[in-house]
């Protein structure tokens, strides 16, 4: 099996050691590139948490703009801190625009088979340790669609197919060499290869998004 070679620059552009963290990149509200690639990173995180605390489909999308829209406010005013990473501090943003949201639909009159909004405020998970523990799965879950993302467009020939079938359709190996008209030696070598590709890209966002 070949695959398609990776320039050293191209390694290089996605080396976190190379540039600036994203998180210090959009402190310049003038970055409008770092900015559209801090919403295609975290953009999905906030939506699927939102949906996760029980605002319903039809609110979350624009919830999670005005959450954004909060971050942009006030990034400038974000600290490291050791003991708080970032996605708590952003999980607080939109649990506290979901709370704003669920009191102000309580507030208004309720109509036949409406939701119950103060039952809705009272699911949300009110332990920080639970709700970032939402956040972080989301965390995780949008960055390895990320690293996929990546690492598909580095992979050519059969290799990112044998991954697929083996670990998305979960397919045995036997089986994935035969569709694929590979041997097994080769399909274990390629899905070596693919996982090890992942594996750095994964590292690699952790590190430009921390």
């Amino acid at each position: 099996m070949e695959e398609g070679p990776v320039s050293p620059g191209a390694r290089a552009e996605r080396n976190p050691r190379t540039r600036p963290s994203l998180l210090l990149r959009v402190r310049d509200l003038g970055d409008q590139k770092s900015w559209q690639e801090f919403v295609e990173l975290y953009g999905p995180v906030i939506l699927r948490y939102l949906r996760k605390v029980g605002v319903p489909d039809h609110d979350a999308p624009d919830l999670a703009q005005d959450v954004l829209r909060i971050v942009v406010q006030q990034i400038g005013r974000f600290e490291y801190d050791a003991g708080r990473s970032f996605r708590a501090w952003l999980r607080t943003i939109a649990t506290h625009r979901a709370y704003r949201h669920f009191a102000r639909e309580w507030r208004q009159p309720q109509t036949p088979g409406g939701t119950d909004h103060m039952a809705a405020i009272q699911e949300i998970p009110v332990a920080d340790a639970e709700q970032d523990a939402l956040i972080e799965a989301e965390w995780r879950t949008r960055r390895l669609e990320m690293a996929m993302k990546q690492v598909r467009q580095e992979v050519t020939g059969p290799a990112w197919r044998a991954f697929e079938l083996r670990y998305l359709e979960q397919l045995p190996p036997a089986e994935v060499a035969g569709r694929l008209g590979m041997k097994i030696g080769a399909v274990y070598t390629s899905l070596s290869q693919v996982l090890k590709r992942l594996r750095e890209a994964v590292e690699e966002i952790d590190g430009s998004a921390s």
